[in-house]
C-alpha cells in the first residue's frame, strides 16, 4: 500500500469488504446466509456476535438486510422484523480455545437460538455462522421430545468445515439426547417442543 502512512494502511487492511464486491441478492436463502457469514468474518472484531435479517424480494432474490453487531453472548435483532424476512442469520463469536474445537458448545445453535427461531414473532429458518468455519440451518418445528426424557433438533449443514464437523459436534442433526444435564439433573422441556409417541 504505497502511499499510505502507517495507521491508514493498517485501517484500509483491517476494513470490512467493499460492499460493492459483495452481490446484492442471492437466488436461495442458504446463499445469501454464507454470503452473510463470510462478509462479516472479514470485519477486525471476532469476538462480538454479528447478526441480520434475510429478506426476499418480490423476484424470490434474498438480500440481508441492516448488519447489528452485538456482543459476545448476543445479537439484538433489528425490530419490527422487516417485511419480506424470509430468515436470520448470526455469527458466534470468534475467541478463546473453543474456536476451533467442533465439540464447543459455540459450534452449534444455543437454547436462545433455537427459542429465537420458535418464537411467533419470527418464525423463520435461523442460520448460524459457527468460529470453525462452517454454517448451520434449523427450521421452525424442528425440535421433537419424546416426555420428558428425550430431545431432538433437526438441522442441517449448509457448509461443513474443514476438516468436517460431521458426527463432530457437541449436538449433530437429529441426534437423539437426554433431558438431563452432566449432573443428572433434569433439563427444561422446550415449550416449542413437539411431541413424539414413545
Amino acid at each position: 500500500m504505497t502511499g499510505l502512512t502507517p495507521l491508514l494502511a493498517l485501517i484500509a487492511a483491517l476494513a470490512p469488504m467493499d460492499a460493492s464486491a459483495t452481490p446484492s441478492s442471492y437466488a436461495t436463502l442458504d446463499e445469501a446466509a454464507v454470503a452473510f457469514v463470510d462478509l462479516v468474518r472479514t470485519y477486525p472484531e471476532q469476538r462480538h456476535e454479528y447478526c441480520a435479517w434475510l429478506i426476499k424480494d418480490a423476484g424470490g432474490r434474498v438480500r440481508f438486510g441492516a448488519i447489528n453487531e452485538g456482543d459476545m453472548n448476543h445479537c439484538p435483532s433489528s425490530w419490527p422484523k422487516p417485511a419480506g424476512t424470509a430468515g436470520s442469520v448470526h455469527t458466534h463469536p470468534i475467541w478463546g480455545p473453543g474456536s476451533s474445537d467442533p465439540s464447543a458448545a459455540s459450534q452449534v445453535f444455543s437454547e436462545g437460538d433455537f427459542a429465537h427461531a420458535e418464537h411467533p414473532d419470527v418464525s423463520v429458518p435461523a442460520y448460524l455462522g459457527a468460529p470453525a468455519g462452517h454454517v448451520l440451518r434449523y427450521d421452525p418445528g424442528g425440535t421433537l421430545c419424546w416426555g420428558r426424557s428425550f430431545i431432538s433438533r433437526h438441522f442441517k449443514i449448509v457448509r461443513d468445515a474443514v476438516p468436517s464437523v460431521r458426527g463432530r459436534l457437541p449436538l449433530n442433526p437429529d441426534e437423539k439426547t437426554a433431558l438431563y444435564d452432566a449432573l443428572g439433573k433434569p433439563v427444561p422441556k422446550p415449550s416449542y417442543c413437539r411431541d413424539q409417541p414413545r
